[in-house]
């Protein structure tokens, strides 16, 4: 079994998880900087993932949480990598509202090349800079989920799920959005008005938490008194499911019974959550694509651009956790099984045997899946 290190390291400004020796002394090693937008339990997840995704493929991974989780505080947190005397080779970053197009000059200015994920491309972004490569050839590619598909897929399974349960449609939702300059907020929320706008009779209210559960707790309190005859909680993120739920069991309602409550990431609390039945279901396995993102990154650097057999731009769907699949996906989370993952087996660089196969973001996430658990091979 190959050992990986994930050491941390505080900073003034941000935390450093790095690992303490590089992955190799040779020339194929890669320095990869990955600037990760908060502090919570789903993005460390994501950069535990990434840690050993980079051990297997021989790539330095450095990565720097924001500390202050705003857009701006996001593009000081560039600065200071790009001020580095040992600049990267590559930076992963998340597109932000009204700073993407500036973060993305700022790298490419820098002689860096960058490969942004896990959200969509800010149309803002879009008209001034296009799509990768377009414009600017450093701006490699770009890897995210279909938050928009989850959203919407979110309302319409705890709709069906309470009519199923009850035998009547539900009477009122509670909507709790991230933040107003996140892009995955606010494709999940056109996801949940879309799917709303399909149950007319439905009252609802959407309310912004910040991604923050006691944030969440509160706001869902003054709603329940607001909306007595609430039945579903949609949340675009567990953390914030969490705080719903507490806010629940405040009121003395019984979540699962009384109110269906549904999140987005597979945190680990909230399938334990699941598995006691007070979370309905979460949406997830996006954590895995800042691995995907590290994988494509090794391929390109080796000669073996993704582009050439797919696109330079890609997204794939979440997939459902709840009583049904809990098992399989607690395993697919499992960091032990992270480790006895051997990822160069999905690479073109390492694994000469699948070099002509089609690249898609969706395929290789499957691949992933099934390489961590039996129950999704």
């Amino acid at each position: 079994m190959r050992l990986k290190a994930f050491a941390i390291l505080i900073l003034s400004h941000a935390f450093l998880f790095t690992s303490p020796a590089r992955a190799t002394d040779g020339p194929s090693s890669i320095d990869v900087v990955f600037l990760s937008p908060d502090t919570s339990r789903f993005w460390q997840l994501v950069g535990g993932f990434m840690q050993a995704v980079a051990d297997d493929l021989e790539i330095d991974l450095t990565i720097y949480t924001d500390q202050r989780k705003n857009r701006y505080s996001y593009r000081d947190l560039l600065e200071t990598v790009l001020s580095r005397p040992d600049r990267p080779d590559y930076i992963i970053l998340m597109c932000k509202e009204k700073v993407t197009h500036e973060m993305l000059t700022m790298i490419g200015e820098a002689g860096v090349r960058a490969f942004t994920f896990n959200t969509a491309v800010p149309d803002e972004a879009i008209r001034l800079t296009g799509q990768p490569r377009e414009q600017l050839d450093y701006w490699i590619g770009h890897v995210s989920p279909d938050n928009f598909t989850a959203g919407y897929t979110l309302t319409n399974e705890l709709y069906q799920r309470h009519w199923q349960r009850h035998g009547s449609a539900p009477q009122a939702l509670v909507g709790l959005s991230g933040t107003r300059d996140s892009s995955a907020a606010v494709d999940r929320n056109q996801g949940l008005y879309t799917a709303l706008s399909e149950y007319s009779p439905l009252v609802s209210q959407v309310v912004f938490a910040n991604w923050e559960s006691q944030d969440a707790a509160e706001k869902v309190g003054r709603l329940i008194d607001r909306y007595p005859q609430l039945d579903l909680v949609w949340s675009a993120s567990d953390g914030m499911a969490l705080g719903a739920i507490a806010a629940l069991e405040n009121k003395g309602l019984v979540p699962g019974q009384d109110a269906l409550v549904g999140g987005i990431d597979w945190e680990p609390r909230a399938l334990d959550e699941i598995a006691e039945g007070r979370l309905e279901l979460s949406l997830g396995r996006h954590f895995m694509g800042g691995g995907l993102a590290l994988l494509l990154i090794r391929d390109f650097h080796s000669g073996y651009d993704f582009a050439d057999q797919g696109n330079v731009s890609m997204n794939y769907r979440f997939t459902v956790a709840d009583q049904s699949n809990l098992s399989a996906v607690r395993q697919v989370m499992d960091p032990l099984n992270w480790e006895l993952a051997d990822f160069r087996r999905f690479s073109r660089y390492y694994n000469e045997r699948i070099r002509s196969e089609p690249v898609t973001a969706s395929g290789l996430l499957d691949q992933f899946m099934g390489a961590l658990s039996p129950g999704f091979r």
